[in-house]
């Protein structure tokens, strides 16, 4: 897939609106986890050194359309403040309404850097409005999508506003784009690492990836649903009754992989006990749940991951929260770490993915790391995303 992006097409001495995407955790008015930021600023301070002022547009959250305090970005553009530091540039934050009076002072701004206010306080946003993108178009001469995680929707500042402005890529996109097609077509022998808790966010996933790769393991709630169509009794555990036809059907396919051991416990967490996925079908007490893989599933999977050319991870595969049902998914992570930029390709991505990685301290050790969540399962489905269908070269 080509698309229109900075690299290819240098803008100079222009304003630009840079949709990002810097929904980040903010707690008591501070950034707790930056790194989307700082995924987006060598885009940002390209751009910058080519003397273009930047409009910077992003959301946070879910307000509904509604003014809300705890959602506002300017606790984020405090942060992007912190990392630009030093540069010398010149930055403002824009609280005010989208409308033609906020248009007239934005232009009438003369800084490096301008940061509007929560896309999502304004309900056109999520309905995709042309009015609002008209009046965001007016605010600069190009558009730029620095914004991967969110090109599976469509919004006005992200799909609209393509419509009034010539439209290009961030280098972050491009590089989320370039490796994840890897995925499409992967080397073999390919693996898929696959967890996480709802299945039915994943099961077209996982029915493509049974065409192109040699193996998928299952692990997290995923397995419990996976169990649970084989008749295992799975207590108390994360699953989803619904998807049990749909599970029974991939499980006709001997490249899924469920764990072979797990860890149980009760709602105290107090008492944990392995258990053996083994002939009797009682895995856990109602009770009791499945929190985490075990020591045999983490070396069945790490022999997998070790034969391969090529392997994708989406999803955690325990409680990753809770550190005594993080082992599985945190020994994993290393393992993929220690066979990735050499032996194969090590590819990982979504939202709890990149806190395990951060747990197993193993993020600079794989080729990439996707800033994706949903956009990232639609694109390795083969879907061209909302977002990145207005930038692909004809």
């Amino acid at each position: 897939m080509n698309i229109k992006s900075i690299e290819n097409f240098e803008i100079r001495d222009g304003r630009v609106i840079l949709r990002v995407d810097f929904n980040v955790p903010v707690k008591k008015g501070r950034v707790e986890d930056n790194y989307k930021i700082k995924r987006a600023l060598p885009t940002i301070k390209r751009l910058l050194k080519n003397r273009n002022q930047i409009v910077i547009v992003s959301h946070l959250g879910r307000p509904d359309g509604k003014k809300v305090k705890a959602l506002s970005l300017e606790p984020v553009f405090k942060e992007l403040k912190k990392l630009l530091a030093g540069n010398g540039y010149k930055m403002k934050f824009f609280p005010q309404k989208i409308d033609a009076k906020l248009v007239k002072l934005v232009n009438d701004t003369d800084v490096d850097i301008l940061f509007l206010e929560n896309m999502r306080y304004d309900k056109r946003e999520d309905e995709n409005r042309k009015n609002l993108a008209v009046l965001l178009s007016k605010m600069g001469d190009v558009f730029v999508n620095e914004s991967f995680a969110a090109c599976h929707r469509k919004m006005s500042s992200l799909v609209e506003i393509t419509n009034y402005l010539p439209s290009f890529a961030g280098l972050n996109l491009v590089q989320e784009v370039n490796y994840l097609s890897k995925s499409l077509n992967p080397k073999k022998p390919a693996v898929a690492l696959i967890g996480g808790s709802k299945i039915h966010t994943k099961i077209a996933l996982i029915k493509g990836f049974l065409k192109t790769y040699n193996k998928i393991l299952i692990g997290g709630g995923l397995a419990n649903t996976f169990f649970a169509a084989k008749g295992y009794d799975v207590g108390g555990s994360l699953f989803e009754p619904d998807e049990l036809r749909r599970a029974k059907l991939l499980l006709k396919s001997k490249k899924i992989i469920l764990p072979k051991d797990v860890l149980v416990s009760d709602k105290s967490r107090k008492s944990v006990r392995l258990v053996k996925v083994a002939r009797d079908k009682v895995l856990c007490e109602k009770n009791e749940m499945i929190l985490d893989i075990g020591p045999e599933t983490v070396k069945k999977y790490a022999d997998e991951i070790k034969k391969a050319k090529f392997i994708i991870w989406n999803g955690p595969l325990g409680l990753i929260e809770e550190k005594k049902f993080s082992h599985g998914t945190v020994a994993l992570a290393k393992f993929i770490g220690s066979r990735a930029t050499g032996r194969a390709i090590g590819i990982a991505g979504g939202g709890e993915t990149l806190l395990a990685l951060k747990m197993a301290g193993v993020e600079k050790y794989y080729d990439f790391v996707s800033t994706g969540g949903g956009s990232m399962l639609q694109f390795m489905e083969g879907k061209v995303l909302p977002g990145i269908k207005p930038l692909i070269i004809k």
